[in-house]
Formats: structure tokens, C-alpha cells, sequence
């Protein structure tokens, strides 16, 4: 029987990983992937195991695909609820709109310290050159992809053309700065953090719009 296999059939492997996965988001929101180590991880959650995400993980590219795994799946299905809400109310069709219930589950994240660590743990995974371990996972979220084609298709643009995705990743990362900003002033449930999400979801419609043929 492979270490998998024991993982998942283990509950204390499972709350184990589960210990693993959480810390590991917020520690690569506060460092940046590349600016902590297994080990460290490991100790974060007082395993005296020196080797316990090698052994549940095998690597640290495994570890993050396993936190976009997690977050992702509650993600998408908070995204195709509120798709639904913006269609019943007729917004669906609205950019801005569409840019709120892609964006909206970010703002809603908050760690146990209250804090958006998955916007900043993203926001390390860009920077760490690592955005293709979330793109190897693209297919298993349906909600996400149909929200990102049709803000796509509104744009003028096919869904899978490279250049608009980039783009629209570029435009992503404005809202992952605006939730770092809100954390770092301490006003995650105040009224201005609804108007800089606002704002930001505003500028991100406008740099999709905006024309780069020139």
C-alpha cells in the first residue's frame, strides 16, 4: 500500500494534511512561496517530523496545488451561486457584475487571523513564476471557467486566447493588491473596504476594455 493510499484512508494522515494545507497558505501569504521552507511549514504545525510535507506531498509545487485544490472547490461553487443570483436579477450580462462574482469569494476569505491569505498566497504564486500549477487545474472548475468566457466573450475576446488571459490575470492581481491594502489598514469589514473593492473591480473593467492593438 503506497504513502497516498495510507494518507487517505488515515483521519489523523487527513488532519494532518488539512493542518499542513492551512498553514502552508498562510505562510506563503506572508513570505512568498519561495520564502519558506518544508521543514518550516512542518514546525508551524508542531510536527516534530522534519520530513511530514515530503512525506504527505512529496513537493512544494504539490503543496500549492493542494491549497488551490482546497480553495478552489468551495470557490467555484460560491461562484456559480452568485452567477445564478446575478442572472434571476439580470446582471448577469453587466461586466462589472461578472467581474464581483469572480472576484467576490476573495473578498469573503479570511484566515484565522481575519486576514485575506489566499489573495496573498496568490499573489506569491505570481510572483514565484508558478501560475501554471493553477492552469493545470482549470478544468476541474466549471463555474470559474464559464464566468471567465463570458467576461471573455464581453471583452471581445475568445476565452482561450492567451494574450486576453494574461490580461485578465494582470487585472486579477489588482485585487489581490487591494485586499493586502485592506488587511494592512485593518478595515476588512469597514465601508471603505467595500469601496476599494468597488473601485478595484471598476479599474479592472476598464484595463480589460481598454484597447492594446495600438
Amino acid at each position: 500500500m503506497n504513502a497516498q493510499r495510507r494518507t487517505r484512508s488515515d483521519p489523523r494522515a487527513e488532519a494532518t494534511r488539512a493542518a499542513l494545507i492551512d498553514e502552508a497558505e498562510i505562510l506563503f501569504a506572508r513570505a512568498g512561496v519561495d520564502g519558506v521552507s518544508l521543514r518550516e511549514i512542518g514546525s508551524a504545525i508542531g510536527s516534530a517530523n522534519t520530513n511530514v510535507v515530503a512525506y504527505h506531498f512529496g513537493t512544494k509545487d504539490a503543496l500549492v496545488m493542494a491549497i488551490f485544490r482546497q480553495r478552489l472547490a468551495s470557490i467555484d461553487l460560491r461562484r456559480a451561486d452568485l452567477l445564478s443570483q446575478a442572472d434571476r436579477t439580470g446582471t448577469g450580462g453587466d461586466l462589472i457584475a461578472l467581474l464581483d462574482v469572480l472576484c467576490r469569494p476573495f473578498l469573503e476569505q479570511v484566515d484565522r487571523n481575519g486576514r485575506h491569505s489566499y489573495a496573498a498566497f496568490i499573489d506569491g504564486v505570481f510572483r514565484s513564476g508558478r501560475l501554471p500549477l493553477r492552469a493545470a487545474l482549470a478544468p476541474e472548475f466549471e463555474a470559474t471557467n464559464a464566468i471567465a468566457a463570458r467576461i471573455a466573450g464581453m471583452c471581445g475576446a475568445d476565452p482561450f486566447d492567451k494574450a486576453f488571459n494574461t490580461r485578465l490575470q494582470l487585472a486579477l492581481s489588482m485585487v489581490m493588491a487591494t485586499l493586502q491594502l485592506i488587511d494592512h489598514e485593518g478595515n476588512g469589514d469597514g465601508e471603505r473596504a467595500g469601496t476599494l473593492f468597488k473601485q478595484t473591480l471598476e479599474m479592472m473593467a476598464a484595463a480589460l476594455r481598454a484597447d492594446t492593438s495600438k
